[in-house]
């Protein structure tokens, strides 16, 4: 044991001090943000700074010396204030809901499955719709208990599946309203095989939706390629989640899609990629219309879950010669959608309990 009493007295209280990886000088705090601080090296004499210095044209340096803050050529440090860990581990949580209690068979679920998340209708449409065509009385509320219920099971099984992706990754927000206000959703997307790896719905369109839907999607690939890219728009948010994760050792290209018209280079190469995950977010537009929002956090989570399990395991895509995204055999071989719906929540339900196991 040492002879060390930590007190307000003793270096230990001391804070950490950021230094330049190049010139190992202290970094100066230029600018304090919500969600990370900014430090810059202000040493001239820093090997970054000079060599950004000797890289400039002769033109490029008329205009350094008339307008300095236009060029970023000294080292800048972002400390990030939120406390979140890349590529960690997190076990799965059985849900508490018990689905053989529903006052329902599997195929009645299956149908209100389908008219409320494959046809899009609302819950009240889905509750009439019961009623008129299949004799079934129920109630929007109970449509509503069904989804949120069968999302719970359903969520693990979409979160972990083991997708062949292709590489080609595009990422995108849209919104939807939540308790009369309008949340992000993050969608993560692979432009070539057609699937869904991420959509997180938050609050806020900030780094950290970011970085979680970035992370959603580097979960699902057995190792990180080198040449690894996402397209996104012109949002901040992507560079700075890009930032984030090469301070833990993981490396990738963020490629940006500016405005509508393509005005450099990168646009004009990857605008089709940005153009397949705008069309995605009319698909799921005209399906989530209909809801006109929700009354609860939980009510998005779960409506989104639905779908995404829906677009990457059951609906035919004409990009795909008419296959679902991802081809599961014991899916393919059942004669209609209600079976299939029944089907895949067997499917997550056995999933759950073999990782329990």
């Amino acid at each position: 044991m040492c002879q060390c009493r930590f007190n307000h007295r003793n270096r230990f209280t001391k804070q950490a001090v950021f230094r330049c990886p190049h010139c190992k000088k202290t970094l100066e705090k230029i600018k304090e943000r919500k969600e990370y601080n900014i430090y810059k090296c202000k040493n001239n004499a820093c090997p970054f700074y000079q060599a950004n210095l000797r890289r400039m044209t002769k033109k490029e340096r008329q205009q350094f010396q008339q307008d300095p803050q236009a060029f970023k050529v000294r080292y800048l440090f972002r400390e990030f204030l939120f406390d979140f860990l890349p590529l960690a581990s997190s076990s799965l949580i059985k849900p508490k809901v018990d689905l053989s209690r529903l006052a329902a068979s599997p195929h009645v679920l299956g149908l209100v499955l389908t008219y409320y998340v494959n046809f899009g209708m609302s819950s009240r449409e889905t509750a009439a719709a019961m009623k008129d065509i299949h004799g079934v009385s129920i109630s929007h509320q109970t449509v509503l208990n069904y989804a949120n219920s069968v999302a719970l099971w359903i969520k693990p099984f979409v979160d972990r599946f083991p997708y062949e992706l292709s590489g080609s990754f595009c990422g995108d927000e849209t919104y939807i309203r939540v308790k009369g206000r309008w949340h992000y959703l993050f969608f993560m997307f692979d432009a070539v095989k057609k699937i869904v790896l991420s959509y997180r719905v938050s609050p806020n369109r900030d780094t950290l939706s970011a970085i979680k839907a970035i992370d959603d999607v580097l979960r699902k690939l057995a190792s990180l390629p080198d040449d690894l890219s996402f397209v996104v728009d012109g949002n901040p948010i992507y560079l700075l989640a890009q930032h984030f994760f090469a301070q833990h050792g993981i490396s990738f290209d963020v490629r940006q899609v500016i405005g509508l018209t393509n005005e450099d280079p990168v646009s004009e190469e990857f605008r089709p990629l940005k153009q397949i995950i705008e069309r995605f977010n009319r698909t799921f537009k005209g399906n989530y219309r209909p809801t006109h929002g929700f009354g609860a956090e939980e009510g998005s989570v779960s409506f989104v879950t639905l779908f995404v399990a829906y677009f990457n395991f059951l609906r035919p895509h004409s990009a795909l010669e008419g296959r679902v995204p991802v081809v599961i055999p014991e899916l393919a071989d059942l004669p209609h959608m209600p079976a299939r719906w029944t089907k895949l929540i067997a499917m997550a339900q056995a999933f759950l309990q073999q990782e329990a196991a």
